[in-house]
């Protein structure tokens, strides 16, 4: 009997429990597809807090119609080539994720990149700049973490001691007493720079990446874009690599010790 349409000659009761049994099963399956979800979306919260990527925050100073400093080379094709060489480490490291305040070759004001990081509450910010001057002899290494009077001066001050460490030993010369400043913009726009031993709570405002910051955040002058021996040190593609190096291990030091 049990030919093409065998079913419609079994007995209705036995249809009828077969049904029950699917019906049954479909709810245990169902249940048990629920209590893994529950276990599994658990362990993913676990695991999160636990392992989460630490959140590092990359600004390549200038950008766009903004070339910043012009000399050997343009301040702003050191600062972006820095950042890429900079985010690729830390994403190889597989501990980090990184954010940008812009993309290469995007122009963004201060203030939108300064707001963008700050959406992001990163770990640690850094600010990428490349310093000039009339003499071109001027050359150096020379950093600015939150000043004293912000809620992250410590924190910043203690990064910024690494970042200036790590670049001496990459060869790098340290500008003032131990490369580490505090930078000031006073009546006029003019720019004050005191060292890093001057504790003194000014009422003038800092950089415009540095404000409004609740995580460490240091702005570094890597190398003067007027002076030939120094771009070439910190300013082409393997001395911008070489740089990269500096800060990652300034970062991975900073944070191990957090």
């Amino acid at each position: 009997m049990k030919g093409k349409n065998w079913r419609e000659y079994e007995p209705y009761g036995r249809r009828r429990k077969k049904r029950r049994r699917r019906k049954g099963g479909m709810m245990r399956r169902g249940l048990l597809l629920v209590v893994l979800f529950a276990l599994g979306y658990g362990g993913f919260l676990l695991y999160y807090a636990i392992s989460r990527p630490y959140m590092i925050a990359l600004d390549a100073g200038h950008g766009g119609s903004d070339g910043g400093a012009v000399g050997v080379i343009q301040e702003v094709t050191l600062t972006e080539s820095t950042v890429e060489k900079l985010q690729n480490l830390l994403e190889a490291d597989g501990r980090f994720r990184v954010v940008l305040s812009r993309k290469a070759g995007e122009g963004k004001s201060i203030d939108e990149r300064n707001a963008k990081l700050r959406r992001w509450r990163p770990d640690i910010l850094l600010s990428i700049h490349g310093n000039a001057n009339e003499d071109s002899g001027a050359y150096g290494f020379e950093c600015y973490p939150s000043p004293p009077g912000y809620d992250n001066h410590q924190k910043s001050l203690a990064f910024a001691l690494l970042l200036a460490e790590e670049m001496e030993q990459a060869g790098a010369k340290l500008r003032g007493r131990n490369g580490v400043r505090f930078g000031y913009y006073v009546e006029g726009g003019k720019k004050m720079l005191v060292e890093s031993d001057d504790t003194t709570v000014y009422p003038y405002g800092t950089f415009g990446m540095l404000r409004n910051m609740n995580w460490p955040a240091v702005l570094v002058e890597q190398c003067f874009v007027t002076n030939t021996a120094d771009v070439e040190n910190f300013g082409t593609e393997e001395g911008c690599q070489k740089a990269a190096e500096a800060y990652y291990h300034a970062i991975c030091r900073y944070l191990e010790g957090e």
